[in-house]
């Protein structure tokens, strides 16, 4: 009985890996698709603007209305950021969304590893507090600075041999360095500024890594690089 019981208990067992295993597969190649159909829509957009530029150029007014017509809807698709780790394309996607509000341009280039050793729980603390901290800073800046063009927050997560590492470089004004070598705001009220950062900075140590910041010519830059321990 006991032998008949820890037979079925193995199978039940193998049959969720085996549909763990094909649900993994099935997002790993619904993520495939998505990012080829990002790169077809964000193609097609680039014919059409090239053919109807022939087209205005040729004076053929209906070839234009017509491509026109046809790009809107490509145009009006949302922007979304997809590296095929869930939890970081969501954090990412929310600061697209404020950033968006704001009128502010988010460049982005994420290669994440996986798997990863780092914990979603850092993960959130790490790139949450980077990201608000960018959007923070480049609203106060564009605010202040009343530039004619729209500010662009810079993200870049890429794998360097065995460490992680995360750039964010905003616009960013009203900083200045102390004697520690942290950045902190020169507001009228300072309370609770520059937290996330030395948030950001413990977890970072935690997996044997490092915050290093830096501003020039009006660019603040924020890399972390964390070991990735595997």
């Amino acid at each position: 009985m006991k032998k008949l019981l820890k037979g079925t208990l193995r199978s039940k067992i193998r049959f969720l890996e085996l549909k763990n295993e094909l649900l993994e597969e099935n997002h790993c190649r619904l993520n495939e698709i998505y990012k080829e159909n990002a790169r077809l829509y964000h193609d097609m957009n680039h014919h059409l603007q090239i053919i109807s530029w022939m087209a205005q150029k040729a004076g053929n007014t209906e070839i234009v209305d017509y491509t026109t017509s046809i790009s809107e809807p490509i145009r009006q698709l949302p922007d979304m950021i997809w590296s095929g780790f869930d939890l970081v394309d969501a954090i990412l996607n929310h600061a697209l969304a404020l950033a968006q509000a704001k009128g502010i341009l988010m460049d982005v280039n994420v290669e994440f590893p996986n798997p990863c050793a780092i914990t979603a729980d850092d993960l959130c603390v790490m790139l949450f507090n980077l990201l608000d901290n960018a959007l923070e800073h480049t609203a106060a800046a564009d605010k202040a600075g009343g530039a004619s063009f729209a500010p662009v927050i810079s993200v870049s997560i890429r794998r360097i041999e065995q460490f992680l590492m995360i750039k964010v470089q905003n616009p960013c004004r009203e900083l200045k360095k102390n004697g520690f070598g942290w950045f902190f705001t020169t507001k009228a009220n300072p309370l609770g500024h520059g937290i996330g950062l030395q948030n950001v900075r413990k977890t970072a140590e935690k997996y044997g890594g490092n915050l290093e910041t830096s501003i020039q010519d009006g660019v603040f830059t924020a890399a972390v690089l964390v070991f990735l321990n595997e």
